[in-house]
């Protein structure tokens, strides 16, 4: 789709950024600096950690601990913490000392709905809102080609809506009126920008059209006739082009009504590469569109108030693509309260994707799925140095990051220092190849600031908490900075 297209989108929609309602979490800009305000009205930034999960207190790392600490009882044999035990509320209870001791006040992306966390602190929580959708986090081209291939994912069809309609009634109706809500999530990194694996076999063997047109809308070309999807996209092709004769000749089809491109389920060949991407573009534009409308619907039927955080959007990958991070970003902001991503590394980095972000949406950004540096080593001997010297790094860029006035939130990627669950799986089924790859790697533990028997790193979290403390104070003066320019 063409920027000036987009950008027209983007002037007429509502925005639903200046979300203000007393007795909840809402998101404002005062000064020129935008924060969180908590339900009584004062501001504040997230700082939060994911992952504070079950399964990170049953590896053979810690098994024999766990039990010491807390009996047989805090793990189900389905690998959940057994809610309303005496055991899970000491489990809750060591969680939220940790957080209130370090300076955390959310518990972030990945973690359960767990009264037993819930009660324990006074933090807020993140709630996603899951659907089994066909893309996993970052996958490159080929392999969304095949996931969307065995599920199509028809946003325009009858069955979404009601999968999103059922999700809304389990998961929103109930906390509708819980105060500690910072605000709803969808899901992980979806496929809005797609990189492609030139390098990879798969890759090579996809048609023309596979490497062409964006996965999910080749998935709707390709569905019948009669499905929802498959008549949004002729209704797009009717727009774009005068008859079914020349739209057919873009996708080498020789197309002597709309009935037959409708009738269409396979699209290999290309005539025109070059106008199929922009259909593709156009279309995808309309998906989002859907994706996000009957979200923001489906949750404001049953909550008015709280705030609506979207999807967590890859900006690893995303940045890379900005003309359609941009489009997916136009998309969203009518149904989003703020730019929710995911974003690993050094500030330097990350800064122009960040004000690009701000720039199109003028929104704030939280990021809710951080570490400064992915797949922290196992550092072995040198422990010690490793672990100071993270924290160091980790506290200068905090600084950096809000010393911008639409920075309001941090998210780690992990709590606990524990044993990744692909690698602790590998081991579990006997799998000595796939184990090997992560021990070789140095990559078998998660990032995380307690070891698996929950002692605090402290050479990483002395510099860390330090920051921590620091960061409202340092976003509080970004008002009077060249970044609120």
């Amino acid at each position: 789709m063409p920027r000036c297209a987009v950008s027209g989108l983007l002037l007429a929609a509502p925005c639903l950024c200046a979300a203000s309602q007393a007795g909840f979490v809402s998101v404002e800009k005062d000064a020129g600096v935008w924060w969180f305000k908590s339900p009584d009205g004062k501001p504040f930034v997230s700082l939060g950690a994911n992952h504070v999960e079950a399964v990170y207190w049953q590896s053979p790392n810690n098994r024999q601990f766990v039990a010491d600490m807390y009996g047989p009882e805090l793990i189900s044999p389905e690998g959940n913490v057994r809610e309303g035990t005496p055991a899970a509320a000491k489990w809750g209870r060591r969680v939220a000392q940790n957080f209130a001791a370090w300076g955390l006040n959310t518990l972030g992306f990945h973690n359960p709905l767990s009264q037993s966390l819930q009660s324990a602190g006074s933090a807020y929580y993140v709630i996603e809102l899951d659907l089994h959708v066909p893309w996993g986090w970052n996958m490159p081209r080929s392999t969304l080609v095949r996931a969307f291939a065995r599920n199509p994912f028809d946003v325009f069809g009858d069955d979404f809506a009601a999968a999103v309609e059922a999700n809304a009634v389990a998961v929103v109706k109930p906390r509708a009126a819980d105060p500690r809500v910072l605000g709803y999530a969808y899901t992980d990194g979806p496929p809005w920008t797609v990189d492609d694996d030139h390098g990879d076999e798969a890759f090579r063997k996809l048609s023309e059209a596979g490497k062409n047109v964006h996965p999910w809308v080749l998935a709707m070309m390709s569905l019948p006739a009669t499905a929802k999807g498959k008549q949004a996209w002729l209704a797009l092709m009717k727009e774009r082009y005068p008859a079914s004769d020349t739209a057919g000749a873009t996708y080498a089809l020789v197309a002597t009504s709309w009935d037959e491109v409708a009738a269409t389920t396979q699209w290999t060949t290309l005539a025109d590469a070059a106008r199929a991407a922009e259909d593709s573009q156009a279309f995808l534009f309309k998906i989002m569109r859907r994706w996000y409308e009957v979200r923001h619907a489906a949750i404001r039927k049953y909550d008015r108030n709280h705030l609506i955080l979207g999807d967590k959007l890859n900006m690893n990958r995303d940045a890379r693509h900005p003309e359609e991070l941009a489009q997916s970003l136009h998309a969203m902001r009518p149904f989003v309260n703020l730019i929710n991503i995911q974003y690993y590394g050094y500030f330097d980095n990350q800064r122009e994707a960040l004000a690009l972000l701000h720039r199109e949406t003028q929104m704030p950004i939280l990021n809710g799925d951080t570490t400064f540096t992915p797949y922290w080593k196992d550092p072995g001997a040198d422990a010690a140095d490793y672990y100071r010297q993270l924290g160091q790094d980790y506290a200068g860029e905090l600084t950096k990051l809000f010393a911008l006035p639409y920075f309001i939130g941090w998210h780690h990627c992990g709590y606990m220092r524990g044993l990744r669950p692909p690698y602790a799986a590998a081991l579990k089924r006997g799998d000595r190849k796939a184990a090997k790859v992560f021990v070789e790697g140095r990559h078998t533990l998660r990032e995380g600031f307690i070891s698996e028997s929950e002692e605090p790193i402290k050479p990483l979290l002395e510099p860390l908490i330090g920051a921590w403390k620091k960061c409202e104070a340092v976003h509080r003066a970004a008002g009077d900075s060249e970044n609120a320019k």
